[in-house]
């Protein structure tokens, strides 16, 4: 067995695992039930959110793209995110969007290197910007938890990823070296995607642009899960949606499971749970917003398969 398909396999289990966990203490009828008494029109007006954030998400490419002095149409970008969409949640492999993103750059012309710079200053300028979205809903948040230990669990996750945003901001506004931290592997990367990341500090009309298409993005998440909160009849409010998604989302990012299934379930149980949100009602809700993804993701696979590289191209000059 290779490497890959090792990788892969231990994916498989650890997703099984976790969904099996997920579901074992739900009643698995009363989530059937709200999964099939689906409102139709309110899926319809999710999935047109989520086509939204697919160009929300496009217009952050061309904006990096261009802060790095490259050129790429909205068209072309708008194909990048839809097919990145089938490598991040229904391909049957380890590559993620990111990564196809990157190597189909490079693929096209744009050098290794900003091919690798572009995505990363897109996965930290994600993060970054749900790092202020969390901070935005944590008052909410405060007053809808009861239990005071769920508070310190939040704040705490709230504060791991702002000190990791942090120290990438100073690292990337300020250059700070060691030698002696240098050999340490995960410093030096986390060098290298500073240094990825300063030019989005640099003010400029890109920047800017890339700065609010990913913060825009967090916040039509949360609008799609809110229509597919009606949709499924829930009665969730917006205001407990967006106080305690976006946390639930930061921990489903750790890439340890396929498409984020199981640990997005567990997370979403447990964080909006905490607001006194049924089990099953939240289950149901993670459940329904996946498979929406795996919908435009298998969207995405035809397109790839249908079109030609030509669609793909680039200005890859600088």
């Amino acid at each position: 067995m290779g490497r890959d398909a090792a990788k892969l396999a231990i994916k498989c289990v650890i997703t099984a695992l976790l969904l099996w966990v997920a579901f074992r203490t739900v009643d698995f009828r009363a989530v059937s039930a709200l999964l099939l008494g689906l409102n139709w029109w309110w899926a319809a007006a999710a999935l047109l959110l989520t086509g939204v954030l697919i160009v929300s998400d496009a217009m952050l490419l061309r904006a990096v793209m261009r802060i790095f002095e490259r050129r790429v149409r909205l068209g072309t970008a708008f194909l990048y995110s839809l097919v990145g969409w089938f490598f991040s949640n229904v391909a049957p492999s380890t590559v993620g969007g990111d990564i196809f993103r990157g190597v189909q750059l490079s693929r096209v012309g744009t050098p290794v290197g900003t091919a690798v710079k572009v995505i990363l200053s897109i996965r930290l300028l994600s993060l970054a910007t749900l790092v202020v979205v969390m901070f935005a809903g944590f008052p909410i948040a405060v007053g809808l938890i009861e239990e005071r230990g769920d508070i310190l669990l939040l704040a705490g996750t709230l504060a791991v990823a702002s000190v990791a945003t942090v120290a990438i901001l100073l690292l990337a506004r300020f250059g700070w070296r060691n030698s002696a931290l240098e050999r340490w592997r995960f410093f030096e990367k986390l060098m290298s995607a500073s240094k990825s990341f300063r030019d989005l500090l640099v003010p400029s009309s890109p920047a800017v642009g890339a700065w609010v298409a990913a913060l825009v993005q967090h916040l039509l998440r949360v609008g799609v899960l809110a229509a597919l909160a009606t949709a499924l009849g829930l009665g969730i409010p917006v205001s407990t949606l967006f106080a305690l998604t976006p946390a639930a989302l930061l921990v489903a990012m750790v890439p340890m499971s396929i498409g984020g299934w199981g640990v997005r379930e567990l997370t979403f149980v447990y964080f909006l749970g905490t607001a006194g949100v049924s089990a099953e009602a939240a289950l149901s809700l993670s459940v329904a917003f996946g498979l929406l993804r795996i919908f435009l993701g298998a969207l995405g696979g035809a397109t790839w398969v249908l079109l030609n590289e030509d669609h793909f191209r680039v200005d890859a000059t600088a």
